[in-house]
């Protein structure tokens, strides 16, 4: 009898239908009802597709504008919101050198003021409350995702209201799309894998140009046009243990097999905020039109009122992609091309507040068109704010063979980094390789990040490289020999120490534009100090036959010295309770440790380690490991040093 009732079980178990991923159509421009967008939302289950098809499908564009009180938060997983499945609509096929020709039909806007009160919104779809949600009630959004992976949202335009109101909060900073973790004592989902691509922001799919608000002064674009914040425990008061974090793309993925249809157009003065991570910010227009040669500058517009902080902008960040990743995959197609300012309003670029971890910036144009040429205003737009003590940075190639043209930065016009006067430590490290910089400049300030190797620069720099291992002194400038020809390169550079094993010396053709400082504006090849190529065999000194690079006759050139750590192994992997210990020789810390279940898996970040070995919290599955420590610090007239001389090769 016990058998026959089991298999009779089974048998019932075996007709429950399976749910299956659905599409769900909107059918009409209108805020709410049937075929309505809120109706759609509603209707979402895990895995659903909301797709347009709104009549007539013959072309025309659609502003389908935002209800009272917003959209209902956005809580399944693996949904995807496609503005590209309208009729008429087409993603863009140019690469991102050339002008977006992505025609978009679907255009969700809050310029009639209305949006979703974050706060609110989380707290009345969960049923609890939620004292530590990195959102407030004034921050709102046109669509908010509440603890939802694997969120996608593409081929839309979006036109918003500088300010928006809810009955929750009037005046509230609108932020066009929200991506808010649930709390880590809650749930482990986090808005992780989040994917915004193939839409434009504040500017109108009909004209392409910048958009408008009806009173034709204000701008129809958001205080901040992505947004993602850390959820802290809910079960304590005060912001505790904010561990729960978003991650994801904004614009081309990793591996994407359309790269160019999830190119982004943004039109904003404060394009994504974040805390978290991993994040990919890869192919996309920042304050540059369509066209790609139109400068948006919000510096210049609605009497710069609408400037903000920066274009992306990071809190608490690690694992950061912005631009080219160097897989070899889409390399060409993933850097993004960044507007300038005519006017010193915004902050910068890409702007770090709090604690940072590694960041790639690679393959990106600052300051120049889609066809190489200046925007032409001046030295007013910074590229990065705020790197502290704990960034590990590349700015440029990593030369390890891999696309290695296509991650150098083209900069022109710009300053270029600045840093917090009290955050300065020997756990920086900033590489810079490969660049081509017109016309850029170092910011005064009193502790700047990259000394100039005389005087107090001397001594700055010893914040951010380590020169113990040489007495204590250490002449990290590089200087060109003026024995230099078309045919032998000479000089000298710091002496390797007993942390920073290899002195990769790179050599440039200079930027000859009046009145600035030595910088690199085409690179001509790297040479290893030490190595067998090097003929002379002094520590500190160099000679390297240079023929094979066809330098003519009066070019003038610039160097730069990258002093780089070497060595690192893991020496043995334990495993007690629930607990992984590393133990690390070579390097130096801090180490980021990453974790994954497969070999060719997705790796995380697991921990980071002041020391040579660590122990923490991962599941027993995971048994492959990576580790990343910070190598490289750059040094010379060629990418940083304000001061260094240039040499013209007779």
């Amino acid at each position: 009898m016990k058998k026959t009732y089991s298999l009779m079980l089974v048998g019932v178990m075996a007709l429950v239908p399976v749910a299956r991923a659905a599409t769900i159509n909107v059918t009409t421009d209108a805020a709410t009802g049937t075929g309505s967008l809120t109706a759609a939302i509603t209707a979402l289950h895990d895995g659903d597709t909301i797709a347009f098809h709104i009549p007539p499908e013959t072309g025309e564009v659609h502003y389908i504008q935002t209800p009272p009180d917003g959209y209902p938060l956005i809580t399944n997983n693996n949904i995807t919101v496609d503005g590209g499945t309208q009729g008429g609509a087409t993603p863009n096929t140019a690469p991102i050198s050339a002008a977006n020709n992505a025609v978009l039909k679907i255009v969700l806007c809050s310029t009639n003021g209305n949006a979703a009160s974050m706060y609110s919104a989380v707290t009345n779809a969960a049923g609890i409350d939620y004292p530590n949600l990195g959102f407030g009630d004034g921050e709102q959004a046109l669509l908010g995702f509440f603890k939802a992976t694997n969120a996608w949202v593409k081929g839309l335009a979006f036109l918003s209201a500088y300010q928006t109101s809810s009955s929750y909060s009037a005046g509230g900073d609108s932020k066009t799309i929200c991506f808010a973790p649930d709390a880590p004592d809650v749930s482990s989902n986090a808005c992780q894998g989040f994917h915004v691509s193939g839409c434009w922001f504040g500017v109108d799919p009909v004209t392409r140009q910048v958009a408008y608000m009806p009173d034709g002064v204000n701008l129809a674009t958001p205080t901040i046009c992505i947004a993602t914040y850390g959820t802290g425990t809910n079960g304590a008061p005060g912001f505790p243990n904010i561990t729960s974090y978003a991650s994801g793309t904004i614009g081309v993925a990793a591996g994407s097999p359309n790269p160019r249809a999830e190119f982004n157009v943004f039109f904003t003065g404060y394009g994504f905020d974040s805390q978290g991570g991993p994040f990919q910010i890869s192919g996309n227009f920042w304050n540059v039109l369509p066209d790609g040669v139109t400068l948006a500058d919000i510096t210049t517009l609605n009497s710069a009122d609408q400037t903000g902080d920066a274009f992306v902008e990071f809190g608490s960040g690690h694992d950061i992609v912005i631009g080219t990743d160097g897989d070899g995959v889409n390399d060409a197609d993933e850097g993004n091309v960044f507007g300038s300012f005519a006017n010193d309003v915004e902050d910068a670029v890409i702007e770090y507040y709090g604690s940072q971890g590694t960041t790639v910036i690679a393959g990106n144009t600052f300051g120049v068109d889609i066809h190489g040429n200046s925007f032409g205003v001046g030295q007013n737009t910074k590229l990065v704010h705020h790197f502290n003590n704990t960034c590990a940075v590349r700015f440029g190639s990593d030369f390890n063979g891999i696309s290695d043209a296509l991650e150098a930065n083209t900069v022109a016009d710009a300053t270029l980094f600045d840093c917090d006067a009290s955050s300065v430590g020997t756990s920086h490290w900033i590489s810079m390789r490969g660049n081509s910089l017109t016309n850029t400049a170092t910011p005064s300030f009193s502790r700047p990040p990259i000394g100039d190797g005389q005087g107090e620069g001397q001594q700055v720099y010893a914040q951010f490289i380590d020169i113990s291992g040489a007495g204590g002194s250490m002449d990290i400038i590089p200087v060109i020999g003026t024995d230099t020809t078309t045919t032998t390169l000479t000089g000298t550079c710091g002496k390797r120490t007993s942390r920073y094993i290899r002195v990769v010396l790179d050599l440039y053709e200079a930027d000859t534009t009046p009145g600035v400082p030595p910088q690199g504006k085409k690179w001509l090849g790297k040479f290893a100090e030490n190595s067998t190529a090097d003929s002379n065999p002094a520590e500190g000194a160099f000679s390297f036959n240079i023929a094979s690079l066809g330098i003519a006759h009066g070019t003038q050139v610039t160097i730069t010295a990258t002093y780089i750590v070497d060595g690192l192994t893991i020496s043995s992997v334990s495993r007690s309770g629930g607990n992984t210990t590393l133990k690390m020789s070579g390097g130096a810390p801090p180490y980021d440790i990453y974790g994954a279940t497969t070999v060719d898996g997705t790796y995380t970040l697991v921990s980071t380690s002041a020391s040579t070995t660590a122990t923490f919290a991962a599941p027993a599955s995971m048994s492959y490991y990576y580790v990343v420590y910070h190598p490289q610090i750059t040094s010379g007239s060629g990418q940083t040093s304000p001061f260094s001389d240039l040499f013209t090769i007779p």
